[in-house]
């Protein structure tokens, strides 16, 4: 008997990625995103793990799906090595993102 093929990673990937769509989890975990940005203001991606309970493999993914869609932006970096600090842009054009909304972020640059 021949050895069998073992996929690759970007198809362990692809089938990971495809197996979360359709189970509805990651819509589930967009609107969890977002209603944490929602209550909490903006913060990065580690605090954002921390605050949801999602891996933080899941935030990353989620974030870049809502950062491509327009619902969140960059405002900013804090710490070192930097941060991102992502913030929820509101649906009205004259709510924009303010940078006071910054919790304990004690260094921002933008």
């Amino acid at each position: 008997m021949g050895a069998m093929m073992q996929p690759t990673g970007r198809e362990v990937s692809r089938e990971g990625y495809d197996d979360v769509r359709r189970s509805g989890r990651q819509a589930r975990q967009r609107q969890q995103v977002l209603e944490a940005f929602r209550l909490g203001g903006p913060c990065t991606r580690q605090r954002l793990s921390e605050r949801t309970g999602l891996a933080l493999s899941s935030i990353c993914a989620r974030c870049r799906e809502l950062l491509d869609a327009g619902q969140l932006t960059v405002i900013g970096t804090a710490g070192k090595p930097a941060r991102q600090i992502l913030a929820y842009v509101p649906e009205e054009a004259n709510d924009e993102p303010r940078g006071d909304l910054l919790d304990d972020c004690t260094e921002v640059v933008q």
